[in-house]
């Protein structure tokens, strides 16, 4: 029915997307609402977005398959990001080492000591991080 409905009146088709997403959400509701959360974008935005939330974790909050939670990623716009807790985690952790050594970034860190000519053990040492975690924040060439 709506399948050519936007290259005939493009509003009336943003409505009848609307009303089909509407329709999708509405078994989510009650659950949200016992959370604080208003509707479904809210939600996957502040968990998923904010929080870093893993769709894994979202659907066992919610008690709906991952299948339904990515289902409504992808309806409302909210960009799925894989691992998004633990990479968020290594994130900070980056950052904080890296402002720890009074630095912007690790790689800029790596780059200025091996430019002077410290070796990676030296490296280590210095940061409290192991060798190879140095190594992969380094920048490519490095």
């Amino acid at each position: 029915m709506s399948r050519h409905l936007a290259a005939v009146d493009r509003e009336l088709a943003e409505s009848v997307r609307r009303q089909r997403a509407d329709s999708r959400d509405a078994g989510w509701l009650p659950l949200l609402q016992r959370l604080g959360f208003p509707d479904v974008p809210s939600y996957l935005r502040e968990r998923h977005l904010a929080q870093h939330r893993t769709v894994h974790g979202m659907a066992t909050e919610i008690g709906l398959s991952q299948h339904a939670v990515e289902s409504a990623l992808r309806r409302h716009g909210v960009a799925r990001v894989p691992h998004a807790a633990k990479r968020h985690a290594a994130g900070q952790r980056a950052a904080e080492v890296a402002a720890g050594l009074g630095h912007a970034s690790v790689a800029a860190y790596v780059r200025e000591r091996r430019a002077a000519g410290w070796t990676w053990q030296a490296m280590a040492a210095e940061s409290g991080q192991p060798q190879t975690w140095l190594r992969r924040h380094a920048a490519p060439g490095g």
